[in-house]
């Protein structure tokens, strides 16, 4: 790809502003210009790392595909320690009192939704529970999916999370051309998880994968009455989450950022000695 792709692709423009703002935290009234430098690399190296996003907004947390592989990994970090610790079940209010402190402002819908996510189909949702090891991929597609499924909760749901709403205008408002939820999605799938250009025909099947998972979340959420088949959004968006093929992807690109940080964590520690 050309050098102008490249920067595109990979955000290199937004890590090197991100790095001069932490340069300008790290460094305030300092004019030593190799401060400056090390504090970059303190950055360069936590970016790395995947350790740059710890203790940030959730706006920030999810703004590049990098950022959101970043909370994921971090996440994971937290959630293996603890399977090994306490591998029981645990309601949402209290995986959230845990996962703000990777994020201090993460949206407990996030939390709330993974947990009912993470539980076996047929578990009360108004009581859900769930473990390390299974709240862990439910939790990564809720964080990837967050702004998709807000839209479409406005868009096509009427902003009421548990009203009956009939299924298949449902769809078509989430995917009609003028809806936001249509760009918030397409901003996803064109993007994907990896953060870089892929070309049309790619961008034209994540698009089709996406659509289709979308609906059928939406048939396996539905209700079966007389006048159609309805659904609510809470519903919706619990099959959405539960959905094989998003975990996958979403796993997918959570292992490929683990390795990719525990390759620069080994390699700083080789430096080191």
């Amino acid at each position: 790809m050309s050098s102008e792709e490249y920067l595109s692709a990979h955000d290199v423009r937004g890590v090197l502003l991100n790095a001069l703002r932490h340069v300008q935290r790290a460094c305030a009234g300092d004019a030593d210009t190799v401060r400056h430098i090390e504090a970059a690399a303190e950055y360069f190296h936590s970016v790395a790392t995947a350790r740059h996003i710890v203790g940030r907004a959730f706006q920030e947390v999810t703004a590049t595909p990098r950022d959101r592989a970043a909370f994921h990994v971090n996440a994971r970090r937290v959630l293996e320690a603890l399977t090994n610790e306490a591998p029981h079940a645990a309601p949402a209010e209290d995986w959230h009192e845990i996962l703000v402190r990777l994020c201090p402002d993460l949206p407990f819908g996030v939390t709330l939704l993974a947990v009912r996510a993470a539980c076996a189909d047929d578990s009360p949702l108004e009581s859900a529970e769930a473990s390390a090891a299974a709240l862990a991929p439910a939790l990564r597609v809720a964080v990837e999916q967050w702004r998709f499924l807000e839209r479409a909760l406005a868009d096509a749901f009427g902003g009421e999370p548990n009203a009956p709403r009939d299924a298949e205008r449902c769809l078509e408002t989430i995917f009609s051309s003028s809806s936001s939820s249509r760009r918030a999605h397409l901003d996803d799938a064109t993007g994907g998880s990896s953060g870089t250009i892929r070309p049309d025909d790619a961008i034209d099947e994540a698009r089709t994968i996406f659509a289709a998972c979308a609906r059928e979340a939406m048939a396996a959420a539905a209700t079966k009455t007389e006048a159609g088949a309805t659904a609510t959004h809470a519903a919706f968006a619990v099959a959405f989450c539960r959905h094989p093929r998003l975990r996958f992807e979403a796993s997918r690109a959570c292992e490929a950022a683990a390795r990719r940080a525990e390759a620069a964590e080994a390699a700083a520690a080789r430096d080191a000695r």
